[in-house]
């Protein structure tokens, strides 16, 4: 995520206290007795889904806690009118469980992830989120801006809570009875957890494998037809083969992976295949790829994803269109960003946003992804993953 620094304003979100319930299951339950850890060589890799859905993240739209809700509404009405139907947005732990459990029991604040789910549903989009950052109290390193979980089972907890608020027939939309119900039908692990910046100090294939396997275990035991995401990776091929070695529990225990193949449109598509290749080689090609971030920022030059604003929309839609066509076993395509504030030319951060801040509005580049989104979905001879 390009955006990390803006995650930290949200902690301070903190009002309302809701006790979860469990959701509904499809998949077999743990027998009695049994923990999800000791599930988790049991439970089989959920099929691919059917064909490819688009979407666009919308994480600076709620994160920064700048957009009112009139704002947040008409920039999402936006969104689902380029055609898009999917967005992706941060679940943010430290927002939802500030404070340790109290007597055993935790104690989450659901308002941050509710004034999601409900702004998205009311604009008929599925929710993607990625359950990532640890609150400092549950934290490895309690000083670090995105350390891993101090424990694997505390997280796992909040996994199993958040699913059993948002996914199918879970407590929110029984709450909620006006809205029509987007349930969350698959979860990211963690935020490029193959980043240094995201999983301090450094990179761990065997921590990330046991928190996958740990929160797909928790998932699964509550809500089974919920796909748990391998957060997308910055840079899949080699993470992928440290991982499997790491934990070889992995092969047929994943529902997909999630990569950030940015550069330039050949690039993004080589950096699929690349993925597709390694997958493959560890035998997991039937595993799908969700591409959760591509983009480009337009400020300052030379800064990494950068490409100047009279090119961007030539590359919006070049990509979306090869991604739609391209035989790699791609369930979704995130374009990211959708807005960001347009502040600081000095700040690439701030001009990977491709709508204007504020109310929105229609841009070249808004337009390039909705012809890109047409690109993608048009009738069109499909392109083999191996060239």
């Amino acid at each position: 995520m390009r955006a990390a620094a803006a995650l930290l304003a949200v902690v301070a979100a903190v009002a309302l206290v809701i006790v979860i319930e469990r959701g509904s299951t499809r998949r077999p339950r743990a027998r009695s007795g049994e923990t999800t850890t000791q599930m988790q060589p049991a439970l089989p890799a959920l099929p691919a889904p059917g064909g490819q859905a688009f979407g666009v993240n919308v994480n600076r739209l709620f994160n920064d806690l700048t957009y009112t809700p009139a704002q947040i509404a008409a920039q999402l009405a936006a969104v689902r009118a380029t055609g898009a139907t999917l967005a992706r947005s941060d679940a943010l732990w430290e927002a939802t469980e500030p404070t340790p459990p109290v007597d055993g029991r935790a104690v989450y604040d659901w308002s941050f992830d509710d004034a999601i789910a409900g702004a998205l549903a009311s604009a008929g989009l599925a929710w993607l989120p990625i359950l990532d950052y640890a609150p400092p109290w549950a934290a490895a390193d309690p000083h670090a801006a995105h350390s891993p979980p101090r424990s694997d089972a505390q997280f796992a907890a909040f996994a199993t809570a958040f699913v059993g608020r948002y996914g199918p027939g879970g407590e929110f939309w029984r709450a909620h009875p006006s809205l029509t119900p987007q349930p969350v039908t698959a979860v990211e692990i963690w935020n490029e957890p193959d980043n240094g910046s995201f999983w301090g100090p450094a990179p761990s294939p065997a921590g990330y494998a046991a928190l996958y396997l740990a929160a797909r275990g928790a998932v699964d035991a509550v809500a089974p037809a919920i796909r748990v995401i391998i957060g997308g990776l910055a840079n899949p091929p080699g993470f992928l083969i440290a991982l499997v070695r790491a934990q070889p529990l992995l092969r047929g225990h994943v529902d997909g992976v999630a990569i950030h193949p940015y550069g330039d449109p050949p690039a993004v598509v080589a950096k699929v295949r690349a993925t597709r290749t390694a997958m493959d080689s560890l035998g997991m090609g039937g595993v799908p790829l969700y591409i959760t971030e591509f983009g480009w920022t337009t400020s300052p030059p030379g800064a990494p994803d950068y490409a100047p604003e009279a090119r961007r929309p030539g590359y919006i839609t070049a990509t979306l269109s090869a991604l739609g066509h391209l035989r790699c076993g791609v369930a979704a395509s995130l374009l990211y960003t959708w807005v960001t504030p347009r502040r600081s030319v000095a700040n690439s951060q701030d001009w990977y946003g491709i709508a204007l801040p504020g109310n929105g509005g229609a841009t070249p580049d808004t337009a390039a992804f909705t012809a890109g989104l047409r690109a993608a979905s048009a009738p069109a001879p499909n392109v083999a993953c191996g060239g």
